[in-house]
């Protein structure tokens, strides 16, 4: 070969230098790449592997140098098996154990293989993770639907059991009208009335304390009470109806005062809403036991036990959600509107109690039994009965003129002179023209004064400042109670509130 000329040789050596900074380039392309590569030269050495590689094979690379003479054979790992295809899913097992799934893309050389491997364990955690979340959607999906069902199912229930008690309520006012002076069957409309009444009371009660349950805005007044007087009492009020639908009421408690920290009125309304719940599901000649006893881990245990038609193991795991009805015929021989054990529930675990409800199935009767933490024992003083009203000018503002007429009568019958107003304007005037010793206000009033002004009105005139006023309001909940005391009345009173409650609410802000 003749020899090079100078200008050939330096573009020889610039040629070179070329390729040796393309490799150069090149290597370090390879070595940070963010695909795992691997070369095994046709004698089945390993000739490189970069750093992602290594970490997904969970091999350092002082293990990879004493291990790349061996890779020929069976130490090849099975991804890289050729037969697999060009490209290819797999999984690497390092060699704690961990498997790390791949994607592995192999091309044969003159010289050798390479191999392309990509970690998918973020795209199969992401897979995973849409699979997750969709099966979460159809189980959220399912779940609405079962409540829109529910829902409905509930609407046409309400609708006939706010029916119901309107039918007598209408034929009694029909007698009463009509039926010329037997006094008896007078007093037969009347009692018909106030049973049918008491019904729709209790429904709207369940209705508005199952809303502030869920929300959380039920204010328990706690003290601490003896519970098995209330539990005593609560039988005692409940058992006549029990018995006259022939169930026979056995209870049983222990021989000292169990003292628990709570509502006394919740109390009675959980045990109520249990004791109503047998009598509607037991047949005559049933049993209904309730019984109360003081475990050792410091909880008193009540347990109420019938022994009527029992709960269908479908309707079991559900029996504590709002709605829920045992009863789905047409019939609705045994009425309800499935809120009373939601309602037990929510007020058990305001109290820092647990509930629980157990069932053979149908035929087999019901038990359910209940947790309160108990509470240091005290010694009770009795509260003083508050003495009758003294006769009283009062005034009653309320635009519902039977619910005024009413209120009015009664606090007559007590020796009470009352005036009525028919809006907040005709109130307030009528306040400061008569200085009457009470004012009984409703919250929503027409003529652009409600209840709230009617009492500012009120405590900022010096001259009738310290005039009793009590609000008797449909606006029941906590937060209108709060705006209530805020706006100046002595007492909150919600509707429908009965003429017993409302005259001992006067006793306590009128001086006897």
């Amino acid at each position: 070969m003749p020899p090079l000329s100078g200008l050939n040789l330096l573009a020889q050596q610039l040629r070179m230098a070329a390729l040796e900074a393309e490799a150069t380039r090149f290597q370090r392309f390879a070595r940070d790449a963010p695909i795992g590569i691997l070369f095994i030269a046709s004698d089945g050495t390993a000739q490189f592997a970069n750093d992602e590689y290594l970490r997904i094979v969970g091999r350092s690379s002082d293990e990879f140098e004493a291990e790349r003479f061996r890779l020929a054979g069976s130490a090849l790992p099975d991804f890289l098996d050729p037969a697999l295809g060009p490209r290819h899913a797999a999984e690497c097992v390092r060699p704690d154990g961990t498997r790390v799934p791949i994607l592995v893309g192999i091309s044969a050389q003159e010289d050798g293989l390479a191999a392309f491997v990509l970690d998918l364990t973020a795209e199969k955690a992401a897979e995973r993770a849409l699979q997750e979340s969709e099966e979460r959607c159809r189980a959220i999906a399912a779940r609405l639907e079962e409540e829109d069902r529910r829902k409905d199912e509930f609407l046409g229930v309400l609708s006939h059991e706010l029916r119901n008690p309107l039918a007598p309520i209408r034929n009694a006012l029909h007698l009463l009208s009509h039926g010329g002076d037997d006094p008896g069957r007078a007093a037969r409309a009347r009692e018909v009335i106030e049973r049918q009444v008491g019904h729709l009371s209790r429904l709207v009660d369940d209705l508005l304390d199952v809303t502030r349950i869920t929300r959380g805005r039920i204010e328990l007044h706690r003290v601490t009470v003896d519970l098995a007087r209330i539990v005593r009492e609560t039988v005692e009020d409940h058992r006549a109806g029990l018995e006259a639908a022939g169930v026979r009421v056995v209870l049983q408690l222990p021989p000292a005062p169990t003292w628990v920290e709570g509502d006394p009125t919740r109390l009675a309304q959980i045990l109520g809403n249990l004791l109503l719940n047998s009598a509607r599901f037991t047949p005559p000649g049933g049993t209904v036991t309730v019984q109360l006893e003081d475990e050792a881990a410091g909880s008193a245990l009540l347990s109420v036990r019938d022994t009527g038609e029992g709960i269908d193991a479908d309707v079991l795991g559900r029996i504590f959600e709002p709605f829920s009805q045992a009863d789905r015929s047409l019939a609705r021989t045994r009425g309800g509107l499935g809120l009373g054990l939601a309602i037990v529930k929510g007020l058990v675990e305001l109290h820092g109690g647990s509930v629980t409800v157990s069932s053979a199935g149908r035929g087999a009767g019901t038990e359910v039994s209940l947790r309160l933490p108990c509470a240091p024992a005290v010694v009770s003083t009795p509260t003083p009965r508050p003495a009758a009203p003294r006769a009283a000018h009062v005034l009653v503002i309320e635009d519902n003129v039977d619910a005024a007429e009413t209120v009015r009568e009664a606090l007559e019958l007590e020796g009470m002179r009352v005036a009525v107003a028919g809006d907040g304007a005709a109130g307030l005037a009528a306040v400061r023209r008569l200085r009457p010793d009470l004012v009984i206000c409703d919250i929503g009033l027409p003529g652009g004064l409600d209840g709230y002004d009617v009492a500012r009105a009120i405590r900022a005139d010096p001259a009738l400042r310290d005039t009793p006023l009590i609000t008797l309001t449909g606006y029941a909940g906590p937060e209108d109670r709060a705006r209530a005391r805020e706006a100046g009345f002595d007492l909150h009173l919600g509707k429908p509130t009965g003429i017993d409650d409302l005259l001992r609410a006067v006793s306590s802000v009128v001086p006897p």
